[in-house]
């Protein structure tokens, strides 16, 4: 709202502006001190609202507030030297209050120029400078990520499948994970659904040594519906790394407009859930009872040497 009474002052000042300048071509002059007060005010309403305006916008940006402060002062000096001079040489005449006229004029007009166009010219250069800068920064790291990713990702991977050391493989998982963040940006943080189950992810491969095939569709803002979901993928990955027997499990979380879909999966020995029924207290407390009790559901697959499958749902 400053912005816009700002605009509209500097409007009226304009149009102040050209009054005057009919006024001095079709009215008789008055007193030189009348002319120098109604000169000074027309165009310093002309030119301040559009130099506060000018200010507002560049206080961030240091560089260019310098300049403008630095061509608002010469500006002023300027007039205030022309006006005095004038006043000093010629009296009080015709000739005085033209010179007084032209001279407001002109610091008026330098002082918009100034004030007003050079800075934003200034941070427009700069801006595309950096625009290009980082663009060859963009290209480059580009270029050494494709070159890192044909070869060092590449030899990680499969060291992580061939190797039978458990330490090894977790080692180069871990390495791979970090250098794919760092390459690719990554997510810090637990401020959305993404990064709370990357993080999950992450604990769980690093604590049982195993590979988690992670599929992510869409995020949300963590909330307490969200974090039931995320502590249920996590114990249904734990059972699976402790239980499965397999090194590979894979994992689905999507959201849609209307719910979390969660699905972990693994190809492993699997289990009777008649037989288990009284004894799986895990189960029933960590995954269904923590999904139940925000609204959502868990519903689990399993068959005896087929796999487990734990399936999530949630409404949003």
């Amino acid at each position: 709202m400053r912005a816009r009474w700002l605009v509209l002052l500097g409007c009226l000042g304009i149009v102040a502006v050209l009054g005057l300048v009919w006024a001095i071509g079709h009215t008789a002059r008055p007193s030189l001190p009348v002319v120098l007060a109604i000169v000074t005010g027309v165009v310093g309403l002309a030119v301040v609202p559009w130099t506060r305006l000018a200010v507002s916008r560049l206080k961030a940006e240091d560089e260019a507030y310098q300049v403008l402060r630095r061509v608002v002062e010469i500006t002023i000096l300027a007039a205030l030297a022309g006006v005095g001079l004038t006043l000093v040489i010629f009296g009080d005449s015709q000739a005085t209050a033209g010179v007084m006229i032209i001279a407001i004029f002109s610091a008026g007009a330098l002082a918009l120029l100034g004030a007003v166009v050079l800075p934003w010219i200034f941070l427009l250069t700069r801006t595309v400078t950096r625009e290009r800068a980082a663009r060859v920064r963009a290209e480059e790291r580009s270029a050494m990520a494709a070159h890192l990713h044909d070869s060092v990702l590449q030899s990680l991977t499969l060291i992580h499948k061939r190797t039978d050391d458990p330490e090894v493989r977790r080692l180069a998982r871990t390495t791979e994970r970090d250098l794919r963040a760092w390459l690719y940006g990554s997510v810090q943080g637990q401020d959305d659904l993404v990064s709370a189950v990357t993080t999950v992810v992450s604990e769980v491969e690093d604590l049982f040594a195993i590979t988690v095939e992670l599929i992510l569709v869409g995020t949300c803002p963590m909330d307490q519906k969200s974090e039931a979901v995320v502590g249920a993928v996590r114990e249904a990955l734990t059972n699976a790394a402790k239980h499965s027997g397999v090194q590979r499990v894979s994992a689905l979380v999507e959201v849609t407009g209307e719910e979390v879909f969660a699905l972990v999966r693994d190809r492993g020995r699997g289990f009777d859930l008649s037989a288990h029924a009284s004894d799986r207290r895990g189960v029933v407390d960590s995954i269904e009872g923590r999904v139940r009790r925000q609204g959502g559901t868990a519903v689990i697959r399993s068959d005896v040497g087929a796999g487990t499958e734990v399936e999530l749902r949630m409404p949003t």
